[in-house]
């Protein structure tokens, strides 16, 4: 009776032992993919005619480094004998902290801050006696965020969706842009990327 109640003791402890092992290893397997970089593009904006990429870095568990650049072509627009051409530049450098518990950056709840700088060109011909003038603005200012991101580990595996919200002030820089108005703006953010 004492070596059937040992046998049954000591399978119970395998079986235990087992499952507890099994759990270690799918955390473990969990946990592993971390990533540190991450490519972002900007689809919404392509609809608008603007290319805008980015790049986030990793730098502490729930703290990362962001970089956008977004350019901008716009078409020929005419008014009456005047046709206008615009051409921007748009960069931001903004830190990014994660408020999550579970989750370590990149992923979760984020807000960040950061400061941007934008260049546009406008290029104003007449049509009755080709002349032109060309103008140039240069801003800088400020933007405060908040957004989720998820990293998708299994199927989709480092595919990043972000969606951000939030405000950014800008205020021209150079003497001959102050005809430009100074101000907040709202602005809204959607991204898909790669991440490793």
């Amino acid at each position: 009776m004492k070596k059937i109640g040992l046998n049954i003791f000591i399978g119970l402890l395998t079986v235990v032992s087992l499952n507890a092992q099994k759990a270690v290893q799918n955390n473990n397997k969990e946990n592993t993919f971390i990533p540190k970089n991450i490519i972002k593009v900007f689809p919404l904006n392509a609809l608008i005619g603007e290319i805008g990429v980015g790049y986030e870095r990793v730098i502490k568990p729930k703290t990362s480094l962001n970089f956008t650049l977004i350019q901008e072509f716009d078409k020929e627009e005419f008014f009456n004998t005047v046709s206008v051409r615009y051409y921007t530049v748009f960069v931001e450098a903004e830190l990014k902290l994660y408020l999550s518990k579970h989750k370590k950056a990149p992923e979760g709840w984020f807000v960040s801050g950061g400061l941007l700088g934008e260049c546009n060109y406008s290029e104003y011909k007449s049509r009755i006696n080709d002349q032109s003038v060309d103008l140039e603005r240069f801003q800088v200012g400020g933007s405060g965020k908040t957004g989720y991101q998820w990293v998708f580990e299994k199927a989709l595996k480092g595919l990043t969706i972000e969606v951000a919200g939030g405000i950014e002030y800008r205020t021209v820089a150079n003497m001959f842009g102050r005809a430009f108005s100074d101000g907040f703006d709202p602005v809204l953010n959607f991204t898909v990327g790669y991440s490793w």
